[in-house]
């Protein structure tokens, strides 16, 4: 199929505010926004590829859709709302639709200095419930919901969110929370300064913070290998009490406590008990200046 390169113009909204900090008034800062949109068919799977900056990026799966469907809000700053407008006018998204796969794209660093530096695009979008997606931002939060396939995700200074999904979910970001919930597969989850949610898990999970704490509930499943880390934060665990499960978990600072019937060492500030014997896989738990409790559910 023939590449179809597309630059949209769209509608311009303008708004001002000024800010005023401990009584004094600074410059007023407006800002100019411009949204365009985009349709484009698809006939099975998608491939979406994601790369903005400064902007905040969704991506909901609508069964039966055949379409990725796109809004993009371009917002930019200025000293007065002409100025604002002026740079809003000139930023440029890319939207390439070729076969199965659609890159979306703002390149900041391709812009001119002063649109780079007061600038941004965020992006909602909806596709097929089947979609591997890979996106990469900053200074903005990533959600994705009710999705099937393998999703890449990456923010700083941003919050990442999944949630009714199915497959394989790397997501990395600083500065910023993870949150999933109701999620079945693999976890990749990284991330510090920031607490780390999974709830309704059934899957391997491998999640990583510092100065935050780490939650889970669900299904760790039997055979392999899992691993929670932090620093200056707790883990709490509710695992369903029928896993296999060799457990590892060791802190500083703090004590470690559970209501599960495990067998082996379990006292002090470093355990290793086997829950539900013989087990295979491992569930390493690690952290300092934080407990660690491990209570079990139906």
């Amino acid at each position: 199929m023939k590449r179809k390169l597309i630059l949209w113009s769209g509608l311009l909204a303008l708004a001002g505010a000024a800010l005023v900090l401990g009584g004094c008034v600074e410059i007023p800062i407006h800002e100019a926004t411009r949204t365009l949109t985009g349709r484009f068919d698809v006939t099975g799977a998608v491939d979406l590829d994601v790369f903005t900056s400064n902007g905040r990026v969704t991506v909901r799966g609508v069964e039966g859709q055949t379409s990725v469907e796109v809004v993009a809000t371009l917002r930019s700053r200025g000293d007065s709302l002409i100025e604002a407008a002026n740079r809003a006018a000139r930023i440029v998204v890319q939207m390439v639709h070729d076969g199965n796969h659609v890159v979306l794209r703002y390149d900041a660093s391709a812009h001119p200095w002063d649109v780079h530096r007061y600038s941004g695009v965020d992006f909602d979008i909806t596709v097929p419930s089947t979609v591997d997606a890979e996106v990469r931002t900053s200074n903005g939060r990533v959600e994705v919901s009710e999705v099937i396939g393998i999703f890449d995700l990456d923010t700083s200074n941003g919050t990442i969110e999944a949630s009714d999904a199915v497959g394989e979910l790397a997501a990395s970001t600083s500065n910023g929370t993870i949150a999933i919930d109701r999620f079945e597969g693999i976890l990749d989850l990284a991330t510090s300064n920031g607490r780390i949610t999974m709830e309704n898990i059934t899957g391997v999970v491998d999640a990583r913070t510092s100065n935050g704490r780490i939650s889970f509930s669900g299904m760790l499943v039997d055979g392999s290998d899992h691993r929670m880390v932090t620093s200056n934060g707790r883990i709490d665990l509710a695992l369903r009490s029928d896993a296999s499960l060799i457990i590892e978990a060791r802190t500083s600072n703090a004590s470690i406590s559970t209501d599960l019937p495990l067998i082996g060492d379990t006292e002090g500030k470093e355990w290793s008990a086997v829950l539900n014997p013989p087990a295979t896989g491992t569930l390493t738990l690690v952290t300092s200046n934080g407990g660690i409790e491990i209570l079990g559910i139906l």
